[in-house]
């Protein structure tokens, strides 16, 4: 089709990718590429869900963070295999919020941390800025025993339910049928947040559940989520483009709890798990990663995996996420080495207030940082190396890494030599 074919709106978002990519080819700061479609918000708009799948998900980039999914206030998309879908294109209002809560089309706003009330002090060492770090476990033994390390999220959430702090909780459940692929939960009831205990080293969609939750006007609302997850909820809450439906988000997600991500693996580890194994892909219970891969099986046996055996199936999208510890979270959590306990990063006055009152209620047993001083030396490291990358728009494309012939989120950047053409090799 010529140019001259094109209807007016496919004229415009054209117009508006031309002006995207000219800006990333000049170097403009980053902190101004959403001018190439903010600037249409007062000429009407234009058609954002096309510029979206042009430049991030047709181009494998989109990390499934479900942003775009959830702040949509006319259903445009649907969610499958760890993507958005344009399945009602036809339905979209030009509002452009989909590009405006994209974290991979462009960093967070400036004002984030302002907006997001980080407690004073603020201290950063390299993961993100906190007002204090302890290393605590649940003293209840359900928690303890169902959480993947330490089962504090679980018993926060269970009490905050429970004192009314907030009525509803997004989180990730698991498929009754394979314990290790995540679906996303809105759970409301202190048993459902119980059976969401634990981690899976597959992509979860929690964050698609913030549509039930709205549909239902489930709040207050606690949310938990992966670093790139909690960025698109920040997205959704402080997005310039002040509609309902973000302010929705705004005043009614009252405390994100993040979880330290490195990446996660591709379903196909399971089948390789069950496989080497012998197993069915059911009876694989708990999967842990602490330098090693650690499988409880339903039999009660505990199977020690090397963690490079794994890596052919590294999820492609983590590439695209530069953040390790959830910086933008209320709180940070991960299990960072530990075995059987949780490093805690309380980052804001939202986080600080949620998890005084689970210590209040004498729901801990605590640690300090340094009575154990190789976890935070790790949380920084891991940090460091996700930090330490272009920016996702800058990034080579999906297939542009399959070309490569590395398709690894941890060792690509390790291996990408741009003086040979972008091919790997040192």
């Amino acid at each position: 089709m010529s140019k001259e074919e094109l209807s007016n709106d496919d004229k415009l978002v054209l117009a508006v990718k031309k002006r995207y990519r000219d800006m990333l080819a000049e170097g403009v700061d980053p902190y101004e590429w959403a001018y190439a479609w903010r600037s249409e918000i007062n000429r009407g708009g234009f058609r954002a869900v096309d510029f979206l799948m042009d430049e991030i998900v047709d181009t494998g980039k989109c990390v499934g963070c479900a942003a775009c999914v959830t702040i949509c206030p006319t259903d445009v998309f649907d969610y499958k295999d760890e993507h958005p879908v344009d399945t009602r294109k036809d339905a979209c209002v030009l509002c452009e919020l989909c590009a405006d809560v994209c974290p991979v089309l462009r960093p967070l706003d400036k004002d984030l941390h302002t907006l997001l009330g980080f407690k004073q002090p603020i201290i950063d060492e390299g993961f993100g800025p906190y007002n204090y770090a302890v290393i605590a476990r649940a003293k209840n033994k359900e928690f303890l025993d169902k959480g993947q390390d330490g089962g504090v999220t679980s018993a926060l959430l269970v009490h905050l339910l429970e004192q009314g702090t907030i009525n509803g909780a997004v989180l990730g459940d698991v498929l009754p049928e394979n314990p290790q692929i995540g679906v996303q939960k809105l759970a409301t009831t202190s048993e459902e947040i119980v059976q969401c205990s634990g981690s899976r080293y597959t992509y979860s969609p929690n964050t698609v559940a913030l549509t039930e939750a709205m549909r239902r006007d489930v709040h207050p609302l606690a949310v938990v989520g992966v670093p790139c997850q909690v960025d698109g909820v920040r997205q959704q809450q402080y997005s310039s483009i002040r509609l309902e439906v973000a302010k929705w988000y705004q005043k009614n997600v009252s405390l994100v709890i993040g979880l330290f991500c490195s990446e996660s693996f591709t379903h196909e580890h399971i089948t390789f798990i069950a496989k080497e194994l012998d197993v069915d892909p059911e009876d694989i219970v708990r999967v842990n990663v602490k330098g090693k891969v650690i499988i409880e099986l339903r039999d009660g046996r505990e199977i020690i995996m090397k963690l490079k055996d794994f890596h052919p199936f590294a999820r492609p999208a983590c590439l695209y996420c530069l953040d390790y510890s959830a910086e933008h979270a209320d709180i940070g959590v991960g299990g960072i080495g530990l075995d059987g306990w949780t490093f805690v990063a309380v980052r804001t006055e939202a986080g600080h207030k949620a998890f005084q009152a689970g210590v209040d209620a004498d729901l801990f047993e605590i640690m300090e940082v340094d009575e154990v001083p190789k976890a935070k030396s790790l949380l920084i490291r891991l940090s460091d190396m996700k930090r330490n990358k272009p920016l996702p728009a800058l990034m080579p494309t999906l297939q542009e890494r399959i070309e490569m012939g590395n398709t690894n989120p941890k060792t690509f950047y390790k291996d990408y030599n741009p003086s040979n053409g972008g091919k790997n090799g040192k």
